[in-house]
C-alpha cells in the first residue's frame, strides 16, 4: 500500500497507477485501501464524481476495523463522541449520512464591501476542526508564499508553518468541508487549488500582502495566465483558544478573528475580475496559545495540475 499512496505524488501516469493498485487491495477489502477508494469516489478521479459510492466505501473500511474509516463516519454523522462505541453496525450510520447536509453551510453575514467580505459562523463543526488539527499537526512545514517572480519560496514577509493537503493526504471529511465552500462560494470545486492547514506560533505571522497575482509583474502574469487569477481566499478558524492573531485589513481599518468553526470569505478582485487593492490583509501574530486556520484559495480557471486529482476527470461544472 506504502508503494501506491507514494505513485499518487508523482505524474498523471503514476497516479493512475496507484489508484489501480489501491482498487485491486479496496476488492480484497483492505481497510486503508477502502478508505482510499472512497476519496477517489468522492472527488470523481479517473471516474463520476459518486459520493454515495464514497460513503459506502467508507462505512466498509469502518466495518473493517479502520479506526480512522471509524472516526470519520462518527463525524460526518455529527454523532457525540462517545457514541461512537455504542455502534454494533457502521451501515446504521452510514443510513444516518445525507450528502445534502454535509454541502449545506449556515447564511453569509455581509462583513464589508470594501473589500468584500463574508462571515459565516459554524461552517464547521468543533469535531471537523479537532480533526484537521490532527490530521496537520505531524506535517507542519514553513509556509510559503508566490513572489513577484511567480516563484515559489520561503519569505521573511510570511513566518507561520502549514501543511498542503494533495492526493496522497486526503480524506473524506476535508472533502466533504471543500464540497461545502463550494456551496456556499457557488465556485465549482475544480477551481479550488489544494486545501492548506495553517499554524501560527505566537509571534508569527503574514505580513500585509494581497491573494491575488498582480498582472504588471511579469511571474505574476505568467501565473494567470498558466493557472489563472487567484479570486478568492476562503479562511476556517479551527480554534480560538489563543491571543491576538485577527485577520486584519488595514485599508478597511477592521480586522476579524472567528469562534472555532466560523469561517471568513475574502475576494480578491473586484466585480469586474480586476485585482482589488482593497484585499490587502494581515495574519497578525498571536501573543500567547498557537492559531489553526484552514486556508483555501480559488482561481478563476482551472489551473494547470490543479488540486487533488480532479484534474484526471473534471466533473461538470454547474
Amino acid at each position: 500500500m506504502d508503494d501506491a499512496v507514494r505513485l499518487l505524488r508523482g505524474s498523471v501516469e503514476d497516479v493512475m497507477r496507484g489508484i489501480s493498485l489501491i482498487e485491486a487491495a479496496a476488492d480484497r477489502q483492505e481497510p486503508e485501501a477502502l478508505e482510499r477508494k472512497a476519496v477517489f469516489e468522492a472527488m470523481g478521479c479517473a471516474r463520476p464524481q459518486n459520493w454515495e459510492s464514497a460513503l459506502d466505501c467508507l462505512a466498509e473500511a469502518a466495518e473493517q476495523g479502520s479506526d480512522s474509516a471509524q472516526r470519520q463516519m462518527s463525524i460526518l454523522a455529527r454523532l457525540p463522541g462517545a457514541a461512537v462505541e455504542q455502534h454494533q453496525s457502521w451501515a446504521s450510520v452510514r443510513s444516518q449520512i445525507a450528502i445534502e447536509k454535509l454541502a449545506e453551510a449556515p447564511p453569509k453575514i455581509q462583513l464589508c464591501e470594501s473589500p468584500r467580505l463574508r462571515v459565516i459562523e459554524g461552517f464547521a463543526s468543533q469535531a471537523e476542526a479537532g480533526w484537521l488539527i490532527e490530521r496537520a499537526r505531524d506535517r507542519l512545514r514553513r509556509a510559503t508564499v508566490v513572489d513577484n517572480a511567480g516563484v515559489t519560496s520561503v519569505e521573511e514577509a510570511r513566518t507561520n508553518s502549514g501543511v498542503e493537503f494533495l492526493l496522497a493526504d486526503m480524506d473524506l471529511i476535508i472533502e466533504a468541508i471543500r464540497l461545502r465552500i463550494s456551496a456556499a462560494t457557488r465556485l465549482p470545486l475544480p477551481l479550488f487549488e489544494p486545501v492548506q492547514v495553517l499554524h501560527y506560533s505566537p509571534g508569527q505571522e503574514f505580513k500585509p500582502h494581497h491573494d491575488f497575482f498582480d498582472p504588471i509583474l511579469p511571474g505574476h502574469a505568467r501565473q494567470i495566465r498558466d493557472h489563472g487569477q487567484r479570486i478568492g481566499t476562503f479562511l476556517i478558524y479551527l480554534n480560538d483558544d489563543y491571543g491576538g492573531g485577527e485577520t486584519a485589513f488595514p485599508n478597511a481599518q477592521l480586522s476579524y478573528r472567528g469562534n472555532s468553526g466560523d469561517a471568513l470569505f475574502l475576494a480578491n478582485v473586484d466585480r469586474s475580475g480586476n485585482p482589488d487593492p482593497a484585499s490587502l490583509h494581515w495574519g497578525t501574530p498571536p501573543t500567547s496559545g498557537e492559531k489553526w486556520i484552514l486556508s483555501q484559495w480559488i482561481r478563476d480557471r482551472v489551473p494547470t495540475g490543479a488540486s487533488v486529482g480532479t484534474e484526471l476527470n473534471p466533473p461538470p461544472q454547474p
